[in-house]
């Protein structure tokens, strides 16, 4: 396996994954009500997503460059993250929204 994919790879897995686990610690968060704390992990989710998406865009200029792409399973596996990761945060976003929303209408029963 070419030994360049195969760091990319692991990158973009690394900060793929950090993206994840930030964005379910902010779901989390957003069902124990805590707003500020779930924002904040989204924040970081997204941050990491910026360094797995700087390495993915890498991967893409090379091709476009006419660079011969090795599309390896562990290749396939890391792009896996990358989307489960935009998605993890995405998700994350829409239910920090709903429990806002919740916690808002909760306060105006009072």
């Amino acid at each position: 396996m070419d030994e360049k994919i195969e760091a990319i790879s692991f990158k973009l897995i690394l900060h793929s994954g950090n993206a994840r686990s930030e964005a379910m610690k902010a779901i989390a968060a957003s069902k124990n009500g805590d707003i500020e704390k779930a924002q904040k992990m989204i924040e970081i989710a997204k941050q990491q997503l910026a360094k797995a998406q700087k390495v993915h865009a890498s991967i893409i200029q090379e091709e476009a460059r006419g660079d011969d792409i090795n599309l390896s399973l562990l290749l396939m596996h890391s792009e896996d993250h990358f989307v489960m990761g935009q998605l993890t945060i995405d998700l994350a976003k829409e239910l920090l929204d709903v429990y806002r929303k919740f916690e808002r209408n909760e306060d105006n029963d009072k």
